[in-house]
């Protein structure tokens, strides 16, 4: 079997799992699938896929690539791991088809001429191109955008089974009292904006506020600790992740709502956000039909209250929700960027 390898920085838990789908998929279409990173989160999954740990220096990448022996690397770095275009180059010059797998530009500086020079550099120099959604291929120059392929950034939920969760004992189970959930699961960096969230829901009539993630501050606990419908549930992941995300009914991260909104939209669940930095999953919300983008804080929470007092826009939208997530945030979508860049470069050599 030909191999490919992925050459990453920090494998978070949602990438590993991923990855395992990918190994499956890579092994029926004849490859076989490596993973070269610094570190991987450590949340127990167990890998289908080859996995190494190492610490960036080239000499190290370039000695452990040399080992491996990939037909194919794929490379899925930033700018400041300066790794990248060493590697890159030296792949090449070894007569290794290198696919670079990016947004384009970079998310937070996105008209940096330094930064948007050496895009453009790795752009011309790799042998094809993956980005996350159709809306990126506007950040790559005409001139590669023959070799670019989408590959729809998603998170892997094919293995869970929807239909066996109840609610009502899910809720009992946390000790969630009230009859509508507002599902907040991310990291609690301040540019999510977490507090917006919580200040906006705080002693609402019968609706609670599930919160998720990392990255807890005393700051934002004492908010927590202001109202009895305010619920931080700490970081789970596995079957204990699915049965928080099977209690909500809507999903928000006031700003930068991440990967998050891929995974609400598999449990059906419409997204409530404000303008502002958005990631590329933004593309995934059709505004009105899987969610809203609020214009402000007093809007985002109007619009929060209106949804969750609407049962049947609830159950419409609840219906597009699933129904986006299976024609265009499936892990079957992402997967196929991937391996029609590695069939492109196949077809070149």
């Amino acid at each position: 079997m030909k191999k490919i390898l992925l050459i990453s920085n920090y494998v978070f838990h949602y990438r590993q799992k991923n990855y395992n789908y990918f190994a499956e998929r890579f092994a029926r279409d004849g490859y076989e699938f490596h993973v070269l990173a610094n570190e991987f989160q450590d949340v127990g999954y167990p890998f289908r896929f080859r996995a190494y740990s190492l610490p960036f220096s080239v000499k190290g990448y370039t000695q452990k690539i040399r080992e491996i022996g990939p037909d194919f690397v794929i490379l899925f770095l930033h700018l400041k791991d300066r790794i990248e275009i060493p590697v890159m180059r030296w792949c090449l010059k070894n007569n290794i088809p290198v696919i670079f797998w990016n947004k384009g530009v970079s998310s937070t500086d996105p008209h940096n001429p330094l930064k948007n020079a050496l895009y453009h550099y790795i752009h011309n120099r790799c042998s094809a191109l993956i980005t996350y959604t159709p809306e990126m291929i506007s950040n790559f120059r005409g001139k590669n955008r023959g070799k670019l392929f989408v590959a729809y950034n998603t998170v892997d939920c094919h293995d869970v089974d929807r239909s066996k969760y109840d609610r009502t004992t899910l809720r009992e189970k946390y000790g969630i009292r009230e009859s509508k959930v507002v599902l907040y699961v991310s990291r609690m960096r301040k540019d999510k904006r977490i507090e917006v969230l919580l200040d906006a829901m705080a002693n609402q009539p019968d609706v609670a506020v599930a919160a998720m993630g990392d990255g807890m501050t005393p700051e934002l606990q004492a908010k927590f600790d202001t109202a009895p419908n305010l619920y931080y549930l700490g970081q789970r992941y596995g079957e204990e992740g699915s049965e928080v995300w099977a209690m909500g009914d809507v999903f928000s991260v006031p700003v930068n709502v991440g990967l998050g909104i891929n995974e609400a939209l598999f449990w059906g669940m419409p997204v409530v956000t404000m303008r502002g930095f958005q990631p590329p999953e933004i593309y995934y919300l059709k505004e009105g039909k899987t969610g809203y983008v609020a214009f402000d804080e007093s809007d985002y929470k109007e619009k929060l209250l209106a949804l969750l007092n609407d049962e049947k826009k609830l159950a419409e939208m609840k219906k597009a929700c699933e129904k986006e997530y299976e024609t265009e945030a499936s892990i079957d979508r992402m997967y196929q960027g991937f391996i029609d860049a590695v069939r492109y470069c196949e077809r070149q050599i």
